[in-house]
């Protein structure tokens, strides 16, 4: 966002043309103005970061708007280090994940009509500009490249299949979409009204976009669960969005949308390769975080404010190498088990409609069934006989209990080249766990069978960690030795230092954790915006 003072005689539709912008932007981005033809001489207006005043030697607007040569390789406005140690921010947000996101986003709409100052630090570069799945040259080997995600499971035989990206928008890039509510039997676990949470739950889903997509095709594959004994099950509801023109160009929903929707709202500092390195405290309260470039050069950035979302690794491994203490920080760490299978069932052409749209269903948890399965159907071939012949792949989560001896902890014999401690982790499953497990490969067969497979599906366990959906290791809860957060995800005893990313969940039983930590940090978002007002 840039601010521009308008000259007299200047209205909003000749600053319009001036920026070559669309008037209805304008409006958008400037409601305190109350006409697009009123004189606005000596106000301040404020227009989108890439427009540009080119005039010619005529004077007269150039049909061809040049970008300043800075913006060509940055699709979003940053600002250095350098410009930031100056600021003596309101809240600084480190990390852009799903949880980082949807605070800065809710932070820009709450704090929009307000001189508050907002910075953002991120550790890693600009790695896409949108979700990879947007991308038509973008294949699974690519999320494996170590120069995108870390293999940090190398270095944690309990959880050998973890990684995690570091970079602008983090592991949300990558996520699979899939945007269930936890599961009602879960909510004893939190120390929020269900009610309220629900009124979350429907903010985030509206902002990621996240709908139920019917085709001809989920009817008929839906019959066969419900008539199976799978009454429950449903279609996935995930955050696609497939009405651009009406929400914007993007189709799949990442934390990138967020961060352009707060620059739509307002301006925010953003600095990335800013590595957070340790968090500033004075006597019980928060005072800013001290943040390293590549090149090994420490800054300390000042803030009343702090609110953490590096995600469930390394957010513990910033409080507990900070200094910070909590019984229950690094532990009751938690992720899910996890199933993959595939099969083929066929389906008559006269059921399957004109779509070659992949379908997305979902058998979710209950009460009684502790775990979650997600299917995608898609189209192989088409027999002469009028038969369609469909794959059929399962992703199936099973919820893993919160013990206090799953553990993150740091490593003293290890430091990364920013000379903070490495993480080391203590994970097992539990004999209810294995229990849980054991069921569902029994139900993911029955599943396969209903569905009208011929034979029992490949089922495969990947690596622990592999889920990449680690929890609750800051976890919320109103008794600082079961918890690392109060009910607004603020560390127990540590005023204005927050956490919002997966480390804040206590459990979401079986359910894919992003659409809940989205919804925790937009309330710990709104719960900031009102303390900045006392």
């Amino acid at each position: 966002m840039r601010i521009f003072t308008a000259l007299n005689g200047d209205t909003l539709r000749i600053i319009a043309k001036k920026f070559r912008v669309e008037l209805e932007q304008l409006m958008f981005l400037n409601p305190h103005i109350s006409g697009t033809d009123l004189n606005i001489g000596g106000n301040k207006v404020k227009v989108p970061f890439w427009a540009v005043q080119n005039r010619n030697l005529t004077g007269i607007p150039s049909c061809t708007p040049q970008v300043p040569g800075k913006l060509q390789n940055e699709f979003i406005p940053l600002v250095s280090i350098d410009q930031m140690v100056g600021t003596d921010y309101d809240v600084l947000v480190v990390g852009t994940g799903a949880g980082g996101g949807a605070a800065i986003w809710r932070l820009c709409e709450q704090l929009k009509n307000t001189g508050k100052k907002i910075g953002v630090v991120e550790a890693g570069p600009i790695l896409l500009q949108t979700h990879a799945g947007n991308l038509r040259t973008f294949t699974g080997e690519y999320f494996l490249n170590p120069k995108i995600s870390r293999p940090i499971g190398h270095f944690l035989p309990d959880l050998p299949g973890a990684r995690e990206v570091i970079g602008l928008g983090g592991m949300n890039l990558f996520w699979g979409l899939a945007s269930p509510r936890m599961s009602v039997s879960e909510w004893f676990d939190y120390p929020i009204d269900r009610k309220e949470l629900e009124l979350y739950y429907n903010i985030a889903e509206q902002e990621m976009i996240v709908t139920k997509t019917k085709y001809p095709l989920s009817d008929a594959f839906l019959t066969r669960l419900w008539e199976g004994g799978f009454p429950e099950a449903t279609v996935t509801p995930r955050a696609v969005n497939l009405e651009p023109a009406k929400y914007g160009p993007v189709v799949y929903f990442s934390s990138i949308s967020f961060l352009a929707s707060a620059f739509m709202q307002r301006p925010f500092d953003l600095a990335i390769n800013a590595r957070a390195v340790q968090i500033l405290t004075d006597q019980g309260k928060v005072t800013g975080i001290k943040v390293m470039t590549p090149e090994k050069k420490a800054y300390e950035l000042k803030a009343k404010n702090v609110i953490i979302s590096a995600n469930a690794f390394q957010t513990p491994r910033l409080l507990l190498s900070s200094g910070i203490r909590g019984r229950a920080i690094g532990h009751f760490l938690t992720n899910h088990s996890f199933l993959r299978s595939s099969f083929q069932v066929n389906q008559p052409l006269r059921d399957t409609g004109n779509s070659l749209q992949t379908i997305h269903l979902l058998i979710p948890q209950t009460e009684n069934r502790l775990d979650q399965i997600q299917f995608d159907i898609s189209e192989r071939y088409k027999t002469l006989d009028q038969i369609a012949q469909y794959h059929v792949e399962t992703y199936a989560f099973g919820k893993v209990e919160s013990r206090y001896e799953n553990r993150l902890f740091l490593d003293p014999d290890r430091r990364d080249h920013y000379g903070v401690p490495e993480i080391q982790v203590h994970f097992s499953f539990s004999e209810k766990d294995k229990s849980v497990i054991a069921q569902l490969a029994d139900r993911i067969n029955k599943a396969a069978a209903v569905l009208g497979s011929s034979k029992q599906p490949e089922i495969c366990a990947p690596l622990p960690g592999s889920d990449y959906h680690v929890m609750g290791t800051c976890r919320m809860g109103d008794d600082p030795s079961t918890s690392s957060t109060n009910r607004y995800g603020q560390i127990h005893g540590m005023s204005g230092l927050y956490i919002a990313d997966n480390s804040v969940l206590p459990n979401t039983g079986a359910a894919n954790p992003t659409l809940t930590t989205v919804a925790l940090a937009i309330r710990t978002a709104d719960y900031v915006a009102r303390q900045l007002d006392v």
